[in-house]
């Protein structure tokens, strides 16, 4: 690991240094509830009040701040004993040779004056003295500052995953696209057409899960396990070309007071005259049920979609882009 660090005299010290649990642990709690807030929910209350404002950040300092092992290290940056920055880096999901940066935050006071870089730079230096062959991370599109840094170190775009959000109905003149529910040996066709629709990239870092298909049969018996006890409805729809399952419609509704949820994707060699009926067909079935909010994410690769969904009155909420940088060792 290769950290920057500046000593005056035998007290202050100024730098990059490895996080160390029992020491930082309640510093690093309060700058990451500080960063984060507005992922928090509830926690934006809380921040107004010290005492609360102590009694969030501990809650959320194992989530955020899990302690370091050899798979999972952590930096900070400190300044005449004060914490001002963090950094984690962790095995992805138990991969030996793909590593992943978090929890990158910085005192607001402090930003803007290359806090941020160094720590990126000594998480990188450490995943590539562990043999690293990528190195990703998430970043909130908007974040241009963050954006900007990435891809100064090296960090190219992989996708957008963005949440959009319908609050109240709008009239559609598209019309629905006929749709049918998937039989169950389709589901591994409606797996196969989710993988499509992902660039090789994407598929490599952040693959679709089987068992959200209910490929298995395991994995439907415990779909409607969950769908009883949470009062909700899953179905899953197919559009068909010649017998060839061409986009897939998968609806969560809810019978409570929690959102609908809506899943929509096409082949990409389909896209483009679909969308806007897939959308109206999704809303049309949706009707069955109680009003509510609707819910989706898409892709910002499949604009297509992310056009159809602003007709019909889906707007973004929340997002991630996903980056990643390669290795040569």
């Amino acid at each position: 690991m290769v950290a920057q660090t500046v000593h005056h005299g035998a007290q202050a010290f100024r730098g990059v240094r490895p996080l160390n649990p029992a020491r930082d642990l309640r510093q690093v709690a309060l700058l990451l509830e500080e960063s984060f807030r507005s992922d928090l929910g509830a926690l934006h209350a809380w921040s107004r009040v010290p005492v609360l404002r102590e009694v969030g950040a501990a809650l959320i300092s194992s989530a955020f701040m899990p302690v370091p092992t050899e798979n999972l290290r952590g930096f900070v940056y400190e300044e005449n004993g004060q914490i001002l920055g963090n950094v984690t880096l962790t095995l992805d999901d138990s991969r030996e040779r793909r590593w992943m940066i978090s929890n990158v935050a910085v005192a607001e006071k402090y930003r803007r004056r290359g806090i941020a870089r160094q720590m990126m730079q000594a998480a990188l230096d450490e995943a590539h003295d562990r043999n690293a062959t990528w190195v990703i991370l998430n970043v909130r599109p908007w974040n241009e500052g963050a954006l900007r840094l990435y891809a100064a170190l090296g960090f190219e775009t992989v996708d957008t995953e963005t949440q959009y959000v319908r609050t109240r109905s709008r009239d559609l003149t598209q019309a629905p696209v006929p749709l049918r529910p998937l039989r169950g040996n389709e589901l591994r066709a409606a797996f196969e057409l989710a993988r499509a629709g992902m660039s090789e990239r994407l598929r490599m870092f952040r693959p679709p899960a089987l068992s959200e298909f209910g490929v298995r049969l395991e994995d439907r018996f415990a779909e409607h396990l969950l769908d009883f006890f949470l009062l909700e409805a899953t179905e899953r729809y197919g559009f068909f070309v010649n017998e060839v399952l061409t986009a897939t419609v998968v609806l969560h509704a809810q019978r409570l007071g929690t959102p609908h949820k809506l899943a929509i994707r096409v082949l990409p060699e389909a896209r483009g005259s679909l969308e806007a009926g897939l959308v109206a067909a999704a809303l049309q079935h949706l009707r069955q049920f109680a009003p509510r909010n609707i819910e989706t994410r898409v892709l910002a690769s499949h604009k297509e979609l992310v056009n159809a969904l602003a007709d019909a009155g889906f707007v973004p909420t929340r997002g991630l882009t996903l980056m990643a940088k390669g290795f040569r060792n």
